[in-house]
């Protein structure tokens, strides 16, 4: 007691009553939590409250014995359709007068995309004019001679000088009506040419789209010069796209016309777009040993843009016979490796981890882990996987 001589009698008494006090200097533990609550951490159980399930969204399935088959996974792009585009251009040079239509504008078959001023048309147009004329006049001649040589006034010789004129009037006719739709005119479109009305538009042409789809490419500028080598407009019709992918050589046997697809994109996560193979390639490139397949696939509300890349899905048939199966949607990443959260009991879950095989069609093949009839959770595992990891983890008890 030498050692605490120079104290004042009050601070001993403290050091006194503190030393002597039950517990210390004796290395005894903090209490203990109850032995229940640090057994269920270990073994993956969570207990949740009557209040607890109201306030969460938790769906289960049963463990089941199904067929299941294997699934080829590989990257895909999209690309219109081949034989949907179409690039528009004039048949005869001419001059931007007037552009109606702009790049990303939804057009319709026959629409006027854009007109030219063309010279040429212009020309073919009074020519035409011209030939019908002159036919009238021939006509006109003929029927006169006809009616003379009838009553034997004309000579046979001016009959038929005037039978031959009306006919080589009407072949010109024909021939200039043949051009102007060589040039890209419609018969009905020859047919309203006239000196009166459109008198002054004769060299006025129209582009026009050819079917209903999208502008992706728009090459018009006013005042400039378009040829038949230039692409005026380039038109898509993406209510009809195609997926170009890549099978491996040890997939073909399970790849063939008419075989349906599940395609995904990361635009839209969670959905999925069906489609049909309709081409598979007869020739392995060489460097890869992959087939290119072709996918023909319904876009009408155009989600689906030419460009994005995709991962498709395709469904093999089921070998080795039936399996014990989960839902995919069951399955958690639990320390990394994958677990379901079997329910033992109303509001008592527990994380069992799995040894999973082949996956197909929403449906996961399990080898241990869980028994047929077992109820495990699709819905609201991973608000289960965060309660677990999170009292594991010292952070508290939320059950």
């Amino acid at each position: 007691m030498k050692k605490y001589a120079a104290m004042t009698p009050i601070l001993l008494a403290i050091v006194l009553a503190a030393f002597f006090a039950p517990g210390c200097g004796q290395g005894e533990a903090p209490p203990e939590e109850p032995q229940g609550n640090r057994q269920a951490h270990e073994e993956g159980r969570l207990e949740l409250t009557p209040e607890a399930l109201e306030t969460i969204s938790l769906e289960t399935a049963a463990v089941e014995i199904r067929a299941i088959g294997g699934e080829i996974r590989t990257t895909a792009v999209i690309e219109p359709d081949n034989t949907r585009i179409a690039h528009v251009s004039p048949r005869i040079p001419g001059r931007v007068s007037s552009v109606n239509a702009l790049l990303g504008d939804r057009v319709t078959k026959g629409e006027v995309l854009a007109e030219l001023d063309s010279i040429e048309l212009g020309q073919a147009k009074a020519e035409y004019l011209k030939a019908g004329a002159d036919l009238e006049v021939a006509r006109a001649n003929f029927k006169r001679e006809e009616r003379l040589y009838g009553r034997q006034i004309s000579s046979e010789k001016e009959y038929l000088d005037a039978r031959g004129e009306f006919l080589r009037a009407e072949a010109a006719l024909n021939a200039s009506a043949e051009t102007l739709r060589l040039l890209g005119l419609s018969d009905a479109d020859v047919k309203e040419i006239s000196w009166t009305g459109r008198r002054y538009q004769a060299s006025i042409f129209p582009l026009t789209a050819p079917f209903d789809g999208t502008i992706i490419e728009q090459h018009t500028v006013l005042g400039e010069l378009i040829t038949p080598e230039n692409n005026a407009y380039t038109i898509v019709d993406l209510t009809h796209l195609w997926i170009q992918l890549d099978v491996y050589e040890k997939d073909l046997r399970h790849v063939g016309k008419n075989k349906t697809v599940d395609v995904a994109v990361d635009a839209y996560p969670g959905e999925k777009f069906t489609g049909e193979v309709t081409y598979l390639s007869d020739v392995l490139d060489e460097s890869t040993r992959t087939a290119r397949a072709r996918v023909e696939i319904e876009n009408p509300d155009g989600r689906l843009k030419p460009g994005m890349f995709a991962s498709a899905l395709i469904s093999t048939p089921a070998e080795g016979g039936d399996a014990l199966t989960v839902p995919a949607s069951a399955v958690q990443q639990v320390r990394g490796k994958p677990a379901v959260f079997v329910r033992e009991g109303e509001g008592v879950f527990r994380a069992r981890e799995i040894t999973t095989g082949r996956e197909a069609g929403g449906y996961v093949e399990v080898s241990s882990g869980v028994s047929q009839g077992d109820e495990v959770v699709t819905e609201g595992g991973f608000y289960l996987k965060s309660l677990m990891l999170r009292d594991e983890m010292g952070e508290g008890h939320a059950h």
